[in-house]
């Protein structure tokens, strides 16, 4: 993402997704828009919360979707230029710069910063985009996830700030509140997301006290606040609001006033996601790329470029590594290679033999997997004697085949498709770790019919393995296959695409 830094003074609200169209060209990572402070004399601030909505909306289709764009609410409540906590390389304005005209000069803030004349028409406050204004409040609460600020928070906590008068308060669901959510495990930790929205609030209207605190339930501080006038909610959300009221008649405290925010449409939405503006969208967006930088492997040679593969059952692991097969990768799949060693003939054979007994055996005198699982999977001590048993076997052959494939095929970039590789402890013969992970509540019902186990057997397994949250934690790169073909095929094709860029390979 660029670093360069925009603050946009304008008057032509009409005229406000072209002037912000023209900014593309300057490649910004931030822009700032703050409206003149003249509209304050012919306006209150709640009259622009249609027109913030709006602008909102629009900006990943207008701008692109890497510039973070945030709407100063403090120029509509302050006639004093109030700086913002970045520094700005281009001023930009929407007319002809007149400072005897409009009466502001920004380069005294901000001295040294290009300036630049995006419109033509000369000074005018141009208010036919605005609406009627609102009742406004001392106190105003909201609460939500808030995981990466996206543009529909920015409305929600604008127009909190356009409602309140002195104090905001912002509830940010914790740990506890949030399993419910499309993709949890990839939701930003709450110290991050609190420090996100205060960052916000301080950026685009530092004339309010604000309170931004976590909450474990859905009541937060509206249960006991005494100091509390209205509560924002979103038409998602509406009947939080009456909830919060019946728990504060209880309590014996005020009522809050409802005011409630339209949801905004997300203009660039695709199959398989939301129709709205969400985190949830932006979760997505994130399977198939990178969540961390590439750690150096010093002691790994840099070809072949080996990827661990890792996932729980029934996530869809083998079939993501087919794509990559396809698309030119090496694959070695350790779960074929323990089927080799339980095989007759093997040191591993007599070894799981002597441990399980021979009731383990088919007729043929093969081991029985359905029925050595059966033991394991039901007693995590057996399970670990059975890992102990083929982890360093499967690691040692799986290295023999990768240098096989490297040397005899030319393979470049092997994936090591291998469920255990984290308790196994394989970080360290990887270069990055990959992951596939699908809701609990699928993968329960791809075991039922796939492998014909009951709910309760295929709950034991998932409960067996580890959890999709430590798989995040331990992974460079994230998939999920719960949505339809060609959205795994999309996330696939995306991470190699730029794989394959960065080692600047020619497959």
């Amino acid at each position: 993402m660029s670093s360069k830094t925009g603050l946009l003074t304008a008057v032509h609200l009409a005229n406000i997704a072209s002037t912000l169209a023209a900014t593309r060209k300057y490649a910004l990572g931030t822009l700032y828009v703050q409206l003149h402070p003249r509209f304050q004399e012919v306006a209150k601030p709640t009259a622009f919360s249609k027109f913030i909505a709006t602008v909102y909306q629009s900006s990943p289709k207008v701008l692109g979707p890497g510039v973070d764009l945030r709407i100063l609410i403090s120029s509509l409540k302050s006639k004093e230029i109030i700086p913002v906590s970045r520094p700005v390389d281009y001023l930009f304005y929407d007319y002809c710069v007149d400072p005897q005209q409009d009466g502001l000069d920004v380069t005294k803030t901000y001295p040294g910063s290009s300036v630049i004349e995006l419109g033509t028409q000369p000074f005018a406050i141009d208010a036919r985009e605005l609406i009627e204004s609102s009742e406004t409040f001392k106190n105003v609460v909201l609460g939500g996830t808030f995981d990466r600020i996206h543009a529909g928070h920015k409305v929600l906590l604008s127009q909190a700030a356009l409602l309140a008068e002195e104090r905001l308060v912002v509830g940010v669901t914790d740990e506890n509140m949030i399993k419910s959510k499309k993709l949890w495990e990839l939701i930003l930790p709450t110290e991050r997301r609190i420090e996100d929205v205060r960052a916000f609030i301080d950026d685009v209207d530092c004339t309010l006290k604000h309170e931004v605190v976590p909450i474990s339930d859905p009541f937060g501080p509206t249960a006991t606040d005494p100091h509390m006038d209205l509560i924002v909610v979103s038409t998602e959300t509406s009947r939080g609001g009456a909830k919060v009221n019946e728990l504060r008649a209880k309590n014996g405290l005020n009522q809050l006033k409802v005011h409630t925010i339209d949801l905004l449409d997300d203009e660039l939405t695709v199959e398989d996601k939301e129709d709205k503006i969400s985190s949830s969208n932006q979760r997505m967006d994130l399977l198939g790329t990178r969540l961390k930088p590439r750690d150096a492997k010093p002691h790994l040679s840099s070809k072949p470029y080996i990827i661990g593969l890792v996932g729980g059952v029934a996530a869809g692991k083998s079939k993501m590594a087919e794509r990559f097969a396809k698309l030119g990768a090496g694959v070695i799949d350790c779960d074929k290679i323990a089927h080799e060693l339980y095989e007759p003939g093997e040191d591993c054979y007599q070894t799981v033999i002597n441990n399980f007994g021979m009731g383990i055996l088919n007729e043929d005198k093969t081991i029985n997997r359905k029925a050595l699982g059966a033991i394991v999977f039901s007693d995590p001590d057996k399970l670990d004697l059975l890992n102990t048993i083929l982890w360093d076997a499967i690691l040692e052959r799986a290295k023999q085949r990768i240098k096989e494939m490297y040397e005899k095929q030319n393979k470049q970039i092997i994936i090591m498709e291998a469920a255990v590789l984290l308790r196994a402890g394989w970080q360290s013969a990887c270069h990055e770790i990959w992951s596939c992970i699908i809701p609990r509540e699928e993968a329960i019902q791809r075991l039922m019919e796939r492998n014909g186990l009951t709910e309760e057997e295929a709950d034991k397994r998932i409960k067996a393995q580890i959890s999709n949250s430590e798989l995040v934690k331990n992974s460079d790169i994230v998939f999920c296959t719960a949505w339809s073909y060609e959205y795994s095929q999309t996330q696939a094709e995306k991470v190699w695409a730029d794989l394959v860029e960065e080692l600047k390979l020619k497959l």
